[in-house]
């Protein structure tokens, strides 16, 4: 009695494997390294707002008003900080237009701990919620820093009102023209979607939807990436980060 080796069996196993091992690797990932240090990097841009901007404009006016511009900095951080959860985040960084974003993450809706945020190298995410408090401090420290140009000149019911507006109107847009895209790896998935298909058909379609994925900009971010030579998609890795000198 003889018995067969199952060479046919181990070989399917085998390449089930594989392709779970390759699907797997494709699939961006969090690195626990990147989340400390832009952990590390909000803290460190909030530290420079409140106290060290504070204290740099309240020692630059009389001493009878420092209170009131550390009053005004402290003030700027917490309502934009308010406003960035609201509606800013969502402004900012979802689709919408070119100028402007929609209110689809209004209330942070829809960022839990599972979600992830694109970065500027492909399969390199990092947590949506570092992100948005990331993001937040840069929109904090802006308007904290025109404080500086109105210091003994404004009183606070004026800047409490001028802070929301000027955030609202001027910054959200700008960061939405600048800085919102679709990220690299949904431009790399619909590049490697064009090139692997087969018919017209299919090519016709995997063009649409890159044209789709590099229409999802910001009217700055995507003007930038269509005059630049390597348009209109980013081969930033992990080991050759120079992303900036290619697209």
């Amino acid at each position: 009695m003889t018995f067969k080796r199952p060479y046919s069996a181990g070989l399917a196993v085998l390449t089930a494997g594989l392709f779970a091992a390759t699907a797997a690797y494709a699939e961006p990932t969090v690195n626990k390294g990147d989340n400390a240090w832009m952990l590390t990097s909000t803290v460190l841009v909030l530290l420079m707002t409140i106290p060290g901007l504070a204290l740099f404009y309240g020692g630059l006016v009389r001493s009878k008003n420092m209170l009131s511009v550390l009053a005004q900095v402290f003030y700027t951080v917490c309502i934009v900080t308010i406003l960035w959860a609201l509606f800013g985040y969502s402004l900012a960084f979802t689709g919408g237009s070119d100028f402007i974003g929609g209110f689809s993450k209004a209330f942070l809706m829809g960022v839990t701990t599972d979600s992830k945020a694109a970065t500027f190298s492909v399969d390199a995410n990092i947590s949506e919620l570092i992100y948005v408090c990331f993001q937040m401090t840069f929109a904090a420290i802006t308007p904290a820093l025109i404080v500086g140009a109105f210091a003994e000149r404004m009183k606070f019911s004026a800047v409490a009102l001028f802070i929301p507006l000027w955030v609202t109107l001027i910054y959200f847009p700008i960061a939405h023209m600048v800085w919102y895209w679709a990220g690299p790896d949904a431009i790399s998935d619909a590049v490697k979607a064009l090139a692997a298909a087969g018919d017209a058909a299919a090519k016709a379609a995997a063009q649409a939807k890159l044209d789709e994925v590099n229409a999802d900009a910001g009217w700055v971010s995507r003007k930038a990436r269509s005059t630049s030579p390597a348009a209109p998609w980013c081969t930033s890795t992990r080991e050759s980060p120079g992303w900036l000198a290619r697209c």
